[in-house]
């Protein structure tokens, strides 16, 4: 069955700590406590920040961070971004509930902070890479039964850098 806490799904749960090591990154931690670098909106959960995630991947990246992975769970759907909003005691807007603008934010700055080599972790109903940069390392769906959305698991490896031979 599915879960609001992602990690919860057993397999799923398998497959983060399958990939987790080094410096980590979590902006959307709930109250999982398994990454480095942990944030939740939420004031009330046991992440160490409680900041907007763009922010959150922002202020890594200027403070020099890099990361050998991080997990991106965002909410799913504007209900679920609504519910977010309302568990931290702020009401979210037509612009908070738009998740395209909001998932490119991030992984720019995802972009930003995973260093070369390192793994990017997604999860959601649906998929979308993190860009050329990255090649897929394994996808796994998870059914949850009935008329509940599947879930999908992607690891993505930021390709090593690249020398250029003839320069």
């Amino acid at each position: 069955m599915p879960s609001a806490d992602t990690f919860d799904v057993k397999p799923i749960g398998e497959f983060v700590k399958k990939y987790l090591h080094g410096i980590s990154v979590d902006p959307f931690a709930r109250n999982k406590r398994w990454a480095t670098h942990t944030n939740d909106l939420n004031p009330n959960t046991v992440a160490e920040h409680h900041m907007d995630a763009v922010e959150f991947l922002s202020m890594l990246a200027d403070n020099g961070v890099l990361a050998d992975c991080i997990i991106f769970d965002p909410p799913y759907s504007p209900r679920q971004i609504t519910e977010c909003y309302a568990e931290a005691g702020l009401t979210a807007t037509m612009a908070d509930t738009q998740s395209g603008r909001f998932k490119a934010d991030c992984r720019r700055q995802i972009r930003r902070l995973v260093r070369h080599g390192g793994i990017v972790l997604s999860f959601g109903w649906n998929s979308i890479e993190q860009g050329p940069e990255f090649c897929i390392e394994e996808i796994m769906l998870i059914c949850h039964g009935g008329d509940h959305n599947d879930t999908i698991c992607m690891a993505e490896r930021r390709l090593l850098e690249q020398l250029d031979l003839y320069a």
